[in-house]
């Protein structure tokens, strides 16, 4: 009988022990964030001050403006950080994707760039651009030139090539990926990159680019960058706090730097 309420006595010793133990923390939340190129500095160091409290960011980099609204969509990722809005509206009506934006970034200008002139007034007469393929940033690639009286386009809301009702210097176009068009530039006569491209292929916008398309940092600019989530999951408080680490004002002049100025935070 003895031995029996010893063992009873030592069970309720080791039961009693555990639950004064504290409470085990909860699980390391794995989020995948897709992205063109790389945002290293930016980003990661979202991702150091996230892992601190549990949160574990890592990135995929995709090389094609097609890819990171699919692999959002099919559940490859969790988040992307790629886009403005104009873009997405456009991808969630061709695709039907159930993608919402959860929050904004920056807003990075357009820019056209040479290795061949250092001035607009230097356009020859047949010359080839290079423009973005996507029908968002080709339509304003081509909303930048006629902003700079190159080129006179219809009213139509996202212009291609064939929205151009006057070309008197007979520009020849050349589109493709947003992503691949720096790598053109030994080629062309001239290129027009977003800035945020432009710096991951180390361009300085603000020193390099002929001409930096005219932006405001108004929220609501349909240019903003945004981070983007599936709509079901657009409330994620996991999310929120990504967001929260993301909009400070640490992150801001983080943003400013890496750009070399030119990239401006929206929030």
């Amino acid at each position: 009988m003895k031995k029996l309420l010893l063992t009873l006595l030592i069970t309720l010793l080791v039961l009693t022990g555990c639950s004064n133990k504290p409470a085990s923390s909860e699980p390391t939340k794995d989020v995948v964030i897709g992205m063109i190129g790389s945002d290293s500095v930016v980003w990661g160091h979202v991702a150091k001050e996230a892992a601190k409290e549990g949160i574990n960011i890592t990135f995929k980099s995709f090389t094609d403006y097609t890819q990171p609204n699919r692999a959002l969509n099919d559940k490859d990722i969790d988040l992307n950080v790629f886009q403005h809005h104009v873009y997405l509206e456009k991808e969630i009506e061709s695709h039907g994707y159930k993608i919402t934006p959860i929050a904004n970034t920056a807003i990075a200008p357009m820019g056209i760039y040479s290795k061949k002139i250092t001035s607009l007034d230097e356009i020859q007469k047949g010359a080839q651009v290079s423009i973005p393929d996507d029908i968002t940033n080709g339509g304003r690639a081509l909303q930048l030139l006629q902003a700079e009286g190159i080129i006179k386009l219809n009213d139509e809301k996202f212009p291609t090539i064939k929205d151009i009702v006057d070309n008197p210097l007979e520009l020849k176009f050349l589109e493709l990926s947003a992503a691949n068009i720096p790598g053109t530039l030994g080629d062309v006569d001239f290129a027009i990159i977003n800035s945020g491209i432009a710096v991951d292929a180390g361009l300085i916008p603000t020193e390099t680019a002929i001409v930096l398309e005219n932006v405001t940092t108004d929220p609501n600019n349909p240019y903003v960058n945004l981070i983007a989530a599936r709509t079901e999951e657009k409330d994620n408080p996991v999310f929120k706090r990504i967001i929260e680490l993301y909009q400070t004002d640490e992150v801001r002049q983080l943003i400013v730097e890496d750009s070399k100025g030119s990239s401006f935070p929206v929030w």
